[in-house]
Order: structure tokens, then sequence, then C-alpha cells
């Protein structure tokens, strides 16, 4: 470990609530160790933009199509998108084809190299990202409210992790098909009155989650040195290696609007991955309604009051 980087280790880790003993494994020694590096190396790069955001889709064209189009429609001040997309078939691919049509030169599309290359690609992506915040969502995401991405890229994410998916109105959790109290909330010395601020450690299941995919904010410099430390082969592994770095983030605040901005509607499954529970809806049967010029009617979602990060919300199809 280099010496500067050694001595000066202390300092974060206070910062973080931590002292060095109770890094308790050697590779959180050394991952706390690059994540400081990160920080001291770091070169500002020069963005008009505060946050660039990283959708991960595969196979599900209709829905990536209403999460974007959604975007457009609910973000004040958007951002740029870059679409990280794998298509299993020729179809899903024409699929993907016929949606750039629809968005040419609103969102950057970048496919798969291969079956086996998401990590490389998706280090390849967040190293050209210029902005100095990253936000991550998945293509079964849909906003549902309006919102501005500069009322969360403010917050130092050393401190902060900014989610759109927490709200005043989540009281289950549907991934453990539980109840989910809501958290101690806690007051901010900033004029957010619109906004409810928690602290990660003091939360239950996604109330003390901060290293989501899923509409949450990051430090990109932060992100990256992350990804680089762990390995994985799809965004669902990616989001469960991210992990090994969830003691890190626990002593940070969360903040978010007082009604979630958006909902994930597992309608279906794409990866083999892990064993999380979904709808019945096949992906294929979506495909077959958007290569007939069918879409989702996702305005009828707006304002919905979902109840729950993840909700089977039926949705319906309307021409495109």
């Amino acid at each position: 470990m280099n010496k500067i980087i050694h001595s000066n280790i202390n300092i974060l880790l206070k910062r973080f609530g931590f002292i060095l003993q109770e890094c308790e494994q050697e590779w959180e020694r050394e991952a706390f160790a690059k994540l400081y590096e990160s920080r001291i190396k770091y070169v500002k790069k020069s963005c008009a933009h505060s946050a660039e955001g990283i959708v991960f889709s595969k196979d599900r064209a209709l829905q990536l199509h209403a999460l974007l189009s959604s975007y457009l429609e609910k973000a004040v001040s958007p951002v740029p998108f870059h679409i990280l997309y794998h298509a299993s078939t020729s179809e899903h691919q024409l699929s993907y084809e016929k949606l750039k049509e629809l968005f040419s030169n609103k969102f950057s599309f970048i496919k798969q190299s291969s079956n086996n290359s998401f990590r490389a690609d998706l280090i390849e992506l967040l190293d050209s990202v210029l902005a100095e915040k990253t936000f991550f969502l998945v293509d079964d995401i849909l906003f549902i409210e309006n919102f501005d991405i500069n009322d969360f890229t403010k917050f130092d994410t050393d401190k902060m992790v900014p989610s759109l998916r927490m709200g005043l109105n989540l009281k289950k959790c549907y991934t453990v098909q539980k109840e989910q109290p809501l958290p101690e909330f806690i007051s901010y010395e900033g004029n957010d009155e619109g906004k409810i601020f928690w602290k990660w450690n003091q939360g239950l299941y996604d109330w003390a989650y901060p290293l989501s995919v899923d509409g949450h904010f990051f430090s990109t410099q932060e992100i990256i040195a992350m990804t680089k430390l762990i390995q994985f082969s799809a965004p669902n592994t990616y989001e469960d290696q991210l992990q090994k770095f969830r003691r890190f983030f626990l002593f940070r605040k969360g903040v978010g609007y007082k009604k979630a901005r958006i909902v994930n509607i597992p309608c279906n499954k794409v990866q083999k991955e892990n064993k999380n529970i979904c709808g019945n809806t096949h992906q294929d049967f979506l495909l077959e309604q958007w290569l007939n010029g069918f879409q989702m009617d996702y305005r009828r979602l707006y304002g919905f009051p979902n109840i729950s990060v993840h909700q089977e919300i039926p949705f319906e199809f309307i021409q495109r």
C-alpha cells in the first residue's frame, strides 16, 4: 500500500465512522485504500451536466421505451443517458433498432460486445462519463412523477446517497414480501421542505439498501473504483457484488422526495443469476406487441401511489 495512502487512510475512515481495526477483512482494508486513492488521484473533467445516467437493458425494448419516454416527459433539466443493452435473439435486436430510431440523437445506445462482456463494457462506459455524479436505472423502471436532477446532484455524495425510488408512500418490501416500516426521519440544515432525510444504518429493507442500481446517485470516481474491484457478469450480480462496500455507505444519509419518483414494475425476469420473484408476463410476449407496433400506455401510470419500490402494476398497450 502506498505510504501516503497508508498514512492518511485513517482520516477517511473516521469520516465514514470507522476505525481501521473495524475493517476486519484484509479485502476491506485494501478496498478502502483503493477508494481513497481514487479520491486523491481524481482529476475533475469538464462537463456541462451535473450527472449522467446509465440504464441496463436486456430483451426489453417495450419496457425500455416506457422508461425513456417517461424520463423525457418527467425530468426537469434532463441529463445524458447511456443505455448498455443486450439482445439475446435477432428479433430482440430488431426491437432495439426500432427503439434507436425513435430516440435518434436523444440517448446513447451501447450494445454489449458479447454474452460475457458486461463487466468490461460497463467499466469502459464508466470511464467515459464526464459528470461528477452517476446514477443507474434498469429497464423495467418507470418515472411516475416530475423531478429535477439538480435537486439531488447538489448533495455531497461523501455524506449522502440520494434516491429517486424512496418516499413516504413505501410501506412494503416486495423482494422479501414483508411489511416495511418507515425509518425515523431527520432534519436537514438546508431548505428542502419537499424532501425526506434518514440514516441508512437505521432503516429496514429498502430503507437500509444504499447501493441500489435503481435510481441512486453516486460519485462517479467512487463508483468506478468500486466497480473495478469486484467481479460480476450481469446487472444483478453487479448490484450483489456492490454490497461488499455496504458498510462504507450505511453511515451516510439518504435523501429522497416525499413521494417516490420512480417505480420498478417486475412483470418478468430476463436473467438467471438469482431467484428474484416477478410477474408472469413473458418478455417474448412484450416483444411481439412491440414488433406489431404497440407500446405500453405508460402515461396511465403517472401519479401511481405505489407502496413498494417494486410493484406488479398491470399496464395496457396502445398503438405506437
